[in-house]
């Protein structure tokens, strides 16, 4: 009998426990770009074709972001900066055990960029401004695999048309402290930029 209750008690222990908690890791400190790790994607939807006499097909030049994001030529406006790898990009993440605030400085197009943002840590909504400074930023974030994922939609004005921009971003510490790797997914109707933002920490050595 005494066995039986053990082992009852037992199956009740094992069925009551929960799932640890995801680590929240601590991303605060001033963060510069490395932009000889960092690096930039962007694919293009397929262009539309025009059928022209003799039946060929041409196919359209598509629009998008320029292939060099850190040259300042190319088609694209200020309202796309967030696909541009800023040289002089640098980050500073102050968490606590509530909020992620970060605030992002760079210079483009002559002029000096301030982007603040709050982040709540238990996946509340959270309403910010975007990337590029002008429009907005509905986002959640979430702990995954000691990462922290901060995902939503960007409201932002393109070519004087009001878009709506799928935007996810993924924050990873090395495990000595000295390096924040961001990875952003940005999804717009020009097509999908990817983007590996490497960060050294200010007073940090390397190793």
């Amino acid at each position: 009998m005494r066995t039986l209750w053990f082992i009852i008690l037992a199956g009740v222990s094992l069925a009551s426990a929960k799932p640890a908690a995801e680590k929240a890791v601590n991303l605060s400190g001033v963060w510069i770009i490395d932009p000889d790790q960092s690096e930039s994607k962007h694919t293009s939807p397929e262009p539309p074709k025009i059928n022209i006499s003799g039946g060929r097909d041409v196919s359209r030049g598509s629009v998008g972001y320029p292939d060099n994001p850190n040259g300042s030529g190319g088609n694209d406006s200020p309202e796309e900066l967030p696909a541009r790898q800023f040289g002089d990009l640098t980050l500073m993440i102050v968490q606590t055990d509530g909020e992620l605030q970060v605030t992002r400085k760079f210079t483009a197009y002559g002029k000096e960029w301030t982007v603040p943002q709050t982040f709540a840590l238990d996946g509340s909504q959270c309403i910010n401004v975007a990337l590029d400074g002008q429009g907005g930023f509905t986002s959640r974030t979430r702990w995954q695999n000691n990462k922290l994922i901060n995902s939503g939609t960007e409201t932002r004005t393109i070519r004087d048309e009001r878009t709506e921009i799928s935007l996810t971003e993924e924050y990873a510490i090395s495990k000595n402290g000295n390096k924040l790797t961001i990875k952003t997914m940005i999804i717009t109707p020009r097509g999908v930029t990817t983007l590996k933002q490497v960060f050294k920490k200010l007073g940090k050595s390397k190793s």
